[in-house]
């Protein structure tokens, strides 16, 4: 396993007692602790199913949450059955107006994404203050005040994906267990740091989220003890069939019985301290 640089925890580290631990390490600004970026450079760690299931519970429980999918892949969009002809997202970012924000269902809206969004890391990338394209499209989106906004991340950390963290005050690493998994957390570990340093001092990790585990499995223990060392771990979810079934088919917003959104629901339990 690679080892990744330890922080200092404050706190217990039980789970009833992380959320007053994340309190009382971050402390971020009513603003921006309403922004959460989703994020990890590599591929295929749930990231994007992560992000939606948080959502649905935040939303059922009655919090205002909206969702922008910065993935040009777009499965977050296809994960509620939604699609957009225009490509919206990509002309609010290089024209600097409001997000486009369709209803999924009630207290949950979506940004949706398209294939063209992909353009945006070259054309933006020669343009003086492209860190803040998406910052300045949200300051003329309106949602409500007390929305929440989880922030899918590309799993790359090109421009898409420093937008949102130049954006965001919290960040959730979401990580499976395997050794690729924690040298691509190291490396999403230095570039937050240098995020913090050069464009956005209000951003905090907030912990990281381990899934599709199998909790009988040596590997995932491993991962559990490596990730703690750094973050504050918010949960480990169960791999679960349900679950990607209904992401696959675009009905992830209609699913009430699975194992892993049992799991989702700790983690937003997790959460809830550092939420307005």
């Amino acid at each position: 396993m690679p080892a990744l640089r330890q922080r200092r925890h404050c706190g217990n580290a039980g789970r009833k007692g992380l959320g007053r631990k994340v309190m009382a390490c971050y402390r971020l600004s009513q603003k921006h602790m309403k922004i959460i970026a989703i994020a990890n450079q590599k591929g295929g760690t749930a990231k994007t199913t992560t992000t939606a299931a948080l959502a649905v519970l935040l939303a059922r429980g009655g919090t205002p949450t909206h969702l922008v999918d910065m993935d040009p892949q777009a499965s977050l969009t296809q994960a509620f059955g939604l699609k957009d002809e225009t490509d919206g997202l990509y002309h609010a970012l290089t024209d600097r107006t409001g997000l486009p924000v369709k209803t999924v269902s009630r207290n949950l809206t979506l940004t949706p994404s398209t294939v063209e969004l992909g353009r945006t890391e070259t054309e933006l990338l020669s343009e003086t203050g492209r860190e803040f394209f998406l910052r300045t499209s949200l300051e003329k989106t309106p949602l409500p005040e007390s929305s929440v906004l989880l922030l899918d991340c590309p799993p790359s950390l090109g421009v898409l994906s420093v937008n949102c963290l130049a954006t965001a005050g919290g960040m959730i690493a979401v990580i499976q267990p395997g050794g690729f998994e924690l040298h691509a957390l190291a490396h999403l570990h230095f570039t937050v740091q240098a995020i913090r340093e050069r464009v956005n001092p209000d951003l905090h990790i907030l912990g990281a989220i381990i899934t599709n585990a199998h909790r009988r499995r040596k590997i995932t223990e491993q991962v559990r003890l490596e990730v703690g060392r750094v973050y504050p771990l918010l949960g480990t979810i169960r791999a679960d069939a349900r679950l990607l079934y209904a992401t696959t088919a675009g009905a992830i917003q209609h699913l009430t019985r699975s194992k892993a959104l049992d799991d989702y629901a700790a983690v937003v339990d997790e959460l809830c301290p550092v939420l307005p």
